[in-house]
């Protein structure tokens, strides 16, 4: 490096020398103090060229050994994801209820008074297990006469009837219940009295 500026430094100090229009003497005299810096120079530079190369070594390594640092650095690019279509949801279907469990609303609204199970107890009022589709005020359960009398069938039609309001479908009868106004959960009940068979 150091070398490269002293001969920058003639070939400029001859540059000007001749561009001056000076004397052929002093153009002369300008080469020789030139030459002289050189060889200062050069022997200066000679003792240390074993470091100036190993410095040349070593920056050339530098850049590699920072390009590897570098390209160490750079975090991995991260792929990105693609976009997945993102499917329609299916329209909701009403939960079905698995046989022999009751819906939410019999366990709400009739278990107080009834089972539904084969064999279960009557309690204030009858059990329920294989009513659906049977002439009503059957079975062992002490029934309002005006219940035995009023020849219902207990199919669909009826049950909705008389879970809406059985003292209107009834009228005498002793069932406290005052009805329910919702038919889909009139019609859960319904369907969970059909599978009890």
């Amino acid at each position: 490096m150091r070398l490269r500026t002293i001969l920058a430094g003639t070939a400029l100090t001859l540059a000007l020398a001749a561009c001056s229009g000076g004397s052929e003497e002093e153009t002369t005299a300008a080469q020789d103090a030139t030459a002289e810096t050189v060889a200062t120079d050069e022997a200066a530079v000679e003792p240390a060229t074993d470091d100036a190369a190993d410095a040349a070594k070593e920056a050339e390594k530098a850049p590699e050994e920072a390009a590897v640092e570098e390209k160490a650095a750079e975090p991995e690019p991260t792929p990105t994801p693609t976009p997945t279509a993102t499917p329609t949801a299916a329209p909701a279907e009403e939960p079905k209820i698995a046989a022999n469990e009751p819906p939410k609303i019999f366990t709400q609204r009739c278990a107080l008074c009834h089972t539904a199970n084969k064999g279960g107890e009557d309690k204030l009022g009858p059990n329920l297990f294989g009513v659906y589709g049977k002439p009503a005020a059957e079975g062992s359960f002490s029934y309002s006469e005006a219940f035995k009398g009023a020849g219902l069938t207990m199919d669909e039609a009826t049950l909705h009837q008389w879970l809406e309001n059985p003292r209107k479908l009834v009228p005498g009868n002793r069932m406290s219940f005052p009805g329910l106004k919702d038919a889909a959960k009139r019609q859960e009940i319904i369907d969970y009295l059909k599978q009890q068979k």
